[in-house]
């Protein structure tokens, strides 16, 4: 029996792929896992035994350095969100809950924006003030232009990154293109009844592009954060980190003297503001129930 090291890099139908010195080994997990509620997730970095039939089994999981929600994956340097600014048209609240699942599992964020050659010159304009704003409160903002992808492969060089997305958003034909077709992953028409695309992404993997490994993971047109606690939620925007209030546990909501209400400046930051006010009624209606 031979013990090795690896990193799970595909989950599909209670089999793990694991990578380890370059070669990828099929493994199942030990039922002791399933016995203690722990579910093995594609980034893990796995101790594995081999039996003689070459079938590996994972015996150990290392300490995860972060752990996405959703998708359901560990250890990644970069969160990496795709956004549609048109069919689907742009949603900032589906956008900053995006983001918010990020924050909340402290992985850094890289924003593609897709689609903005669907847009006429005046809707193009006033777009660019919304990729301004998520620059000024230090979100890396790419679009899918060929100079754009260029400058994302040197951002992610040697690193594991997750891509995540509202349905119909580009996600796949985005790798598609980051791969220069290699890897030739299934896209889908729009629905226009539904106004998003069909899922067309079934589990979740890790795929070698050049020098880095990227998960394209199913879409989705609706995200849940109520797990989140509602006193936690100011802490997952950034717009608020610097900005202290006459209370320290002002929520920014109803409380006097807020600076973060004091300090909206722009339309976009009141929209921000407006869904940040959402996000708290949702989850606290949720908890009431």
């Amino acid at each position: 029996m031979i013990s090795k090291e690896g990193k799970i890099i595909k989950a599909m139908s209670g089999f793990y792929y694991v990578l380890s010195d370059d070669e990828i080994i099929t493994c199942r997990a030990r039922g002791n896992f399933r016995n203690k509620d722990i579910e093995p997730l594609v980034g893990d970095y796995v101790t594995i035994k081999i039996e003689e039939d070459s079938l590996g089994y994972i015996i150990d999981i290392k300490d995860r350095k972060n752990e996405l929600l959703r998708p359901k994956v560990s250890n990644i340097d970069y969160g990496i969100i795709t956004v549609s600014v048109k069919e689907p048209d742009f949603s900032s609240k589906l956008l900053d809950k995006m983001i918010i699942l990020n924050e909340y599992s402290n992985i850094k964020t890289i924003i593609i924006f897709t689609k903005l050659d669907k847009l006429n010159e005046i809707e193009f304009k006033n777009f660019t003030n919304i990729i301004n704003y998520y620059k000024k409160i230090g979100y890396i903002i790419f679009s899918n232009k060929d100079e754009d992808i260029r400058d994302l492969k040197n951002k992610i060089k040697d690193k594991f990154v997750s891509i995540s997305g509202q349905s119909g958003s580009g996600k796949s034909t985005f790798i598609n293109k980051l791969s220069n077709n290699k890897l030739e992953l299934k896209t889908s028409e729009i629905s226009k009844h539904l106004g998003r695309g069909k899922h067309t992404t079934r589990h979740i993997e890790f795929h070698k592009i050049d020098n880095f490994y990227i998960a394209d993971t199913p879409g989705f047109s609706s995200l849940d954060i109520n797990f989140i606690e509602k006193e936690e939620l100011k802490y997952l925007f950034s717009d608020f980190y610097n900005i202290e209030c006459k209370f320290k546990t002002c929520n920014h909501i109803d409380e006097p003297n807020c600076n973060v209400k004091n300090n909206l400046e722009d339309d976009y930051s009141k929209e921000r503001y407006n869904n940040y006010k959402m996000f708290f009624e949702e989850i606290k209606e949720t908890k009431r129930r």
